[in-house]
């Protein structure tokens, strides 16, 4: 059994990436699906709904399914697109700050319970690290 390139692996987990934030983006720019529903099958977290929470959402949503696009057009071709690999790279470092320097509010405001948070946390790292190890990079001529 062949064992799987590391362009293999990167590509895997640059879609697993894309995917992810498609699906949600996807969910949160359609209209007439709850938003509560999404935060609670996704982050665990409790939300308040109302046409403010469900219109910022939808924007929030907007950013993430251009993420997803955007990934799957790196994916094709990962050296061309490195702006793109960059960018997915720097969102999940940001989020994975974010997430540490805000963990008290995601329990006060949200409830989202701290095993859960922690473990998301940790993979959004991970991903972020593993397509940062990964990426090809260009051979010098």
């Amino acid at each position: 059994m062949n064992k799987p390139s590391t362009q293999t692996i990167f590509k895997i987990v640059l879609a697993g990436a894309g995917i992810a934030h498609f699906i949600i983006g996807l969910i949160a720019v359609i209209p007439g699906i709850p938003k509560t529903t999404l935060a609670e099958i996704f982050y665990k977290a409790s939300i308040v709904a109302n046409p403010q929470m469900d219109h910022i959402v939808q924007m929030f949503g907007a950013y993430m399914l251009t993420i997803g696009i955007l990934a799957f057009f790196a994916i094709k071709d990962p050296i061309k697109n490195a702006a793109i690999i960059n960018g997915v790279i720097i969102l999940l470092g940001i989020r994975v700050a974010q997430r540490v320097l805000f963990a008290g509010e995601a329990w006060d405001i949200f409830r989202i319970p701290a095993g859960w948070y922690w473990t998301q946390t940790i993979f959004f790292a991970a991903i972020a690290i593993a397509l940062f190890y990964l990426k090809p990079k260009v051979e010098a001529a």
